[in-house]
């Protein structure tokens, strides 16, 4: 075949090679299209996955632990688990602590012998805590027993209170933001808000069930006999003079280091300084000079100094509590008694007024504080006071119950102390600590129950108006404590039966935690 011919035959069969071409790529495509999209479709599908892994939606639906039947997510772990761990970090910046906050909690071992790391400890004191707080919910919802108005509007303040937790101070753009940096990175406002209707109610069924305790006056008086140092009410009067080694300082005022040796003289020095002040005060005191005046006349010289306390003798200080108790002890006796905390040595001048068991009724109310700030001017007073009357016409309009002022309470309360409860104080008495004008309202021998009034609040912390509420009158403080006293085992054991049987069993989604 010529060279003309093939190219010839070349040109005229080139339609039919284009042709070919063409129809094997219209027969191969299909299939690499096919091939594409599946991977498309993957890869896609994994992108999505990782969106939603990203989201926390997979590890907050993955049980971490079940307790008695009840199934919890990770994010409920985590939130015990974080109290712990941030208890520990605060007792770690006091070295009380090897906790390293700045570490992770997985990496430091807090048990040489057992090889238990801080995460396993966490966890471990998180779950318990749960379990605990689970068979409570169970014993209440097995008895029959709810949460009262005011348990279930405490818990619809706490949540109302997010709304405007997370807006103070414009660190979080939302609520979601705001819990996760919080409570943990899976937690949801379903979750905790189920967490706290879960922590209200087991302890308002334990307080519940610790009440229905009760205890005749035969066991009272037993108990009573046994522990007399406890449940007695002593006064007396006491002057705490410290002797502590002073730093030595040179003439540019920089501290100058001490040998141990010279610290130990310093120590003596000033302890022999410090007794010989003690001794005159005593003398003094046991020639009968007033206690008042000599306060007044010793000044600077004191480290402290009491006139005429009265106070249970569970609450006297351990360095002179022994001498008050003894028997025999006669009013206006005196005594030094010593106390030694190695870098420093307390002398107490101690004087004995009385002893006596306090039969006095104590008295139960319910208060709602109205605040008018921590440095509050006139003005801040009278508004608050305002609000305070305009609270209480309110109730005595629409309700007039204790139950609803307990209500009123949860909602408008600044006393995160009693708020839970509706406002609620037991045991109000002379030695419970409240600021006198409250005190002095509480136990007014006129008192009735059903008693309204305002009580202004200059002392706290938080001042403002008191809005006070007279519940009834209670046991004398002494029956109060033995009572506590007698309740404490049973209630321990009532909890341990509880927990008798039920085992905690980990999930999937213990992963998560941390």
């Amino acid at each position: 075949m010529s060279a003309s011919r093939e190219k010839k035959d070349r040109a005229g069969t080139g339609s039919t090679y284009a042709q070919r071409r063409n129809n094997q790529s219209s027969t191969t495509s299909p299939r690499k299209k096919l091939v594409y999209g599946v991977l498309g479709g993957v890869l896609a599908i994994a992108a999505i996955a990782l969106l939603v892994w990203d989201t926390g939606f997979f590890q907050r639906r993955a049980v971490a632990v079940t307790i008695d039947g009840q199934d919890f997510p990770a994010a409920t772990v985590q939130y015990y688990y974080n109290n712990y761990l941030k208890n520990e970090a605060g007792l770690s910046a006091y070295g009380a602590s090897t906790f390293d906050s700045t570490k992770s909690a997985a990496e430091q071992v807090k048990d040489e012998e057992s090889g238990q790391t801080w995460h396993d400890y966490f966890l471990e004191q998180a779950i318990s805590s749960l379990t605990e707080i689970t068979v409570l919910n169970h014993a209440a919802q097995e008895a029959g027993w709810t949460l009262d108005a005011a348990g279930q509007a405490y818990i619809q303040s706490q949540m109302d209170s997010l709304d405007v937790a997370w807006r103070v101070g414009g660190t979080y753009s939302n609520l979601e933001g705001y819990l996760r940096a919080n409570f943990g990175s899976l937690m949801t406002k379903d979750v905790l808000e189920e967490l706290v209707t879960m922590q209200v109610t087991a302890q308002n069924y334990q307080t519940y069930y610790q009440d229905q305790i009760t205890f005749t006056d035969e066991e009272l008086n037993a108990y009573y006999d046994e522990h007399k140092d406890n449940l007695d009410s002593f006064g007396y009067s006491v002057f705490a003079i410290q002797a502590k080694a002073e730093e030595q300082k040179d003439a540019d005022g920089n501290t100058i280091e001490m040998t141990d040796e010279e610290k130990t003289a310093a120590l003596e020095a000033a302890k022999t300084e410090a007794k010989a002040l003690a001794e005159e005060i005593q003398g003094k005191l046991i020639a009968g000079e007033d206690v008042d005046a000599l306060i007044e006349s010793y000044g600077d010289q004191l480290y402290s100094s009491t006139s005429h306390a009265v106070t249970v003798g569970s609450s006297l200080s351990t360095s002179y509590s022994k001498w008050l108790q003894e028997a025999g002890r006669t009013a206006g006796d005196v005594s030094i008694q010593e106390y030694d905390g190695t870098t420093s040595y307390m002398y107490y001048v101690v004087q004995f007024d009385s002893r006596s068991l306090d039969d006095s009724a104590t008295a139960d109310i319910r208060h709602i504080l109205v605040s008018a700030g921590s440095n509050p001017t006139e003005e801040d007073y009278s508004t608050a006071e305002a609000k305070a009357q305009a609270l209480l016409d309110q109730w005595k309009a629409e309700d007039g119950t204790e139950e609803g002022f307990a209500l009123l309470a949860v909602k408008n309360t600044s006393d995160g102390g009693s708020m839970a409860t509706g406002g609620l104080y037991t045991g109000v008495s002379t030695t419970t600590g409240f600021i006198e004008p409250f005190t002095q309202w509480c136990l007014d021998p006129a008192r009735q129950a059903g008693d309204t009034g305002l009580v202004k609040n200059e002392e706290s912390s938080t001042k403002g108006w008191h809005i006070m509420y007279f519940c009834g009158w209670d046991d004398p403080t002494w029956k109060l404590t033995a009572a506590d006293a007698l309740r404490e085992p049973m209630l321990t054991e009532w909890t341990d039966s509880l927990l008798e049987g039920v085992t905690p069993t980990q999930g999937s989604g213990i992963k998560y935690v941390a």
